[in-house]
């Protein structure tokens, strides 16, 4: 998905089990505050990650559907890649899949931020220099931006754990509930 302004970001995209951090928080109720934490950015996806969402929707995904009324409300963007972008993708991890490949495409030739919970696509970015956010680090800005208490984010990782199969590890968790840094 692609962030603009606030972040100066442009591409968000999450790989877990052919998901997405918008499935992830679609799956939990939660698409809505995604959009607000980004309220001042530009969200927008490559075509490959909304085909691996209309899958998910065709094989009775239905919780899905609010990220497809996000795009026909134009509050997430499918963004289609230039041809520079489509040439860059031969470069890529070919273990990385379409989707992920075109949203680090736009992240990297757009300076965009990627959201992502794939290691292979986090570390490959971070080889590359390319700036990323994962579902961690978003579940602890929920908290930290005052959008929702710790005791939401815990009630939504449940949620994901029942609806997606999510599965977060001790430091995982503790990432997410650590104290706020004071300044």
């Amino acid at each position: 998905m692609n962030l603009r302004n606030n972040w100066n970001a442009k591409d968000f995209c999450d790989r877990r089990q052919h998901t997405n951090i918008l499935s992830s928080l679609a799956a939990g109720d939660s698409l809505p505050l995604l959009l607000k934490l980004f309220a001042r950015s530009q969200f927008s996806i490559p075509p490959g990650v909304r085909d691996e969402l209309q899958a998910g929707l065709d094989k009775g995904r239905n919780y899905l559907q609010p990220i497809f009324h996000a795009i026909a409300a134009r509050q997430i963007e499918v963004m289609p890649l230039s041809s520079d972008e489509e040439t860059a993708l031969q470069g890529y991890p070919q273990r990385l899949n379409l989707g992920e490949r075109q949203a680090i495409a736009l992240a990297q030739s757009r300076n965009a931020l990627l959201l992502s919970n794939d290691r292979r696509a986090l570390r490959y970015c971070q080889e590359q220099h390319i700036r990323t956010v994962n579902l961690v680090e978003i579940l602890r800005l929920l908290w930290t931006r005052h959008l929702i208490s710790q005791g939401e984010v815990r009630i939504l990782v449940a949620k994901l754990e029942q609806v997606e199969n999510l599965v977060l590890a001790q430091a995982q968790r503790r990432a997410i509930s650590a104290p706020r840094r004071q300044n």
